[in-house]
């Protein structure tokens, strides 16, 4: 039973790699879009989360207005360092979302038990492009469904028969036997007594006593010969 287990999950793991490879596929082609919020996946402990997505942009500005304070006077500086720091308030999150997106992508297309991770922390959306297939949103969203359905494009695999499992035998339908063929029927032959009609006839009909040769008819009386 537990060789029988184990079996069934290696070809449940084979079936989920071809899965991601059609995924992959699909998302090199540009059929498949993926979307991801930055509010559930953007958290320390995140597989995709870095932290130098909030402070660099934020040093970088810093350092800037510092520069520009101490070259064009404090008057300047502080207008500078005030733009600096309403660009990191509005515009830091669009920074930030475009860098996890990225590396969200680069996590997902890695390898499957990645995918299946990130798939479980939710956050990820996969949506077909030019079409009317709502998007599959992670984790409720069963993405295998939805891979078989845009991307298998009705040539799903049948699953690999397991090599312990007991063989069921199915046999092919008997072949109807062919019907024979009915024996050609002898023909008759013509009757040996029956009358036949001579070949040639003559021209003009012929009498009887035209040659001594010929017998008398037979439908003729001949009269007895004479008595001594």
């Amino acid at each position: 039973m537990s060789r029988l287990l184990s079996e069934w999950r290696d070809r449940k793991v084979r079936e989920d790699e071809l899965l991601h490879d059609q995924l992959r596929g699909g998302l090199a082609a540009g059929r498949v879009q993926v979307f991801t919020d930055p509010r559930i996946l953007d958290f320390p402990g995140s597989p995709v989360h870095q932290h130098w997505d909030h402070l660099l942009p934020l040093t970088l500005l810093m350092t800037l207005a510092l520069i520009i304070l101490l070259a064009a006077g404090i008057a300047i500086g502080i207008v500078v360092m005030t733009l600096c720091v309403l660009a990191h308030l509005f515009g830091n999150k669009y920074y930030v979302a475009w860098r996890l997106k990225i590396r969200a992508l680069a996590y997902l297309t890695d390898n499957v038990a990645q995918f299946q991770a990130l798939w479980q922390l939710g956050g990820v959306a996969l949506v077909m492009r030019n079409g009317n297939e709502p998007p599959c949103l992670a984790p409720r969203g069963d993405w295998r469904k939805f891979i078989r359905r845009n991307l298998g494009e009705g040539e799903t695999q049948r699953p690999e028969p397991l090599a312990n499992a007991p063989a069921v035998s199915r046999a092919a339908p008997p072949r109807p036997e062919p019907e024979p063929e009915p024996e050609p029927v002898p023909q008759a032959e013509p009757m040996a007594d029956s009358l036949q009609p001579d070949p040639v006839e003559s021209a003009a009909p012929r009498t009887h006593w035209e040659s001594i040769d010929d017998p008398a008819p037979r439908d003729e009386v001949v009269p007895p010969p004479p008595r001594p």
